[in-house]
C-alpha cells in the first residue's frame, strides 16, 4: 500500500464518529449495530463502549472475529475485518471514558456494566474519493 493511500485513510477515519459494527451471532448469523467511535486516529485500532450485559460483549467473548465500517459522506467507505477484545481494566476504562457516557453508564467510569472494546485491524476494502484499494495490516 502507498504512503498517499494511508495518509487519506487515517485522515478520514478521524472524521468518523459513528460506525457498523458486525459480530457472528448466537446461531451463526451475521449482527450489525451502529456504535460511537472513540477518538480514533488510524485504521490499525479501533476502539468503543458497550455494556458487558449487551449484546456485542456476549458475542465477543465467543467469537472475536468482528469487522467495522464507516462512511464518511457520500465520498469515503473503510471497511475493517479483524479481532476485538473486552476491556474492564479501571485504567483502560478511565482512558476511553467521554463526558456523554455518563448518559448511559449510571456509575460514570467505574460503572460495573462500561467496557471499552479494542478493534485490531487485520485486513482493509476502503474507497475514499477516486481512489479504492484492499489490503492486510502487517503487525
Amino acid at each position: 500500500m502507498n504512503k498517499e493511500i494511508t495518509t487519506k485513510v487515517n485522515e478520514a477515519i478521524k472524521k468518523c464518529s459513528s460506525a457498523s459494527f458486525g459480530l457472528i451471532d448466537e446461531k451463526g448469523y451475521p449482527s450489525v449495530s451502529t456504535v460511537s467511535l472513540i477518538r480514533p486516529e488510524t485504521i490499525s485500532e479501533i476502539y468503543f463502549s458497550s455494556g458487558l450485559d449487551g449484546n456485542k460483549a456476549k458475542r465477543l467473548q465467543k467469537n472475536s472475529k468482528a469487522s467495522i465500517c464507516c462512511c464518511i459522506g457520500n465520498s469515503s467507505n473503510i471497511t475493517l475485518v479483524g479481532d476485538a477484545e473486552i476491556f474492564t481494566d479501571q485504567e483502560t476504562k478511565s482512558k476511553y471514558w467521554l463526558d456523554w457516557f455518563k448518559n448511559v453508564y449510571e456509575g460514570g467510569e467505574t460503572d460495573p456494566n462500561y467496557c471499552v472494546i479494542k478493534f485490531t485491524t487485520k485486513r482493509v476494502s476502503l474507497w475514499i474519493g477516486e481512489d479504492g484499494a484492499e489490503f492486510e495490516i502487517e503487525r
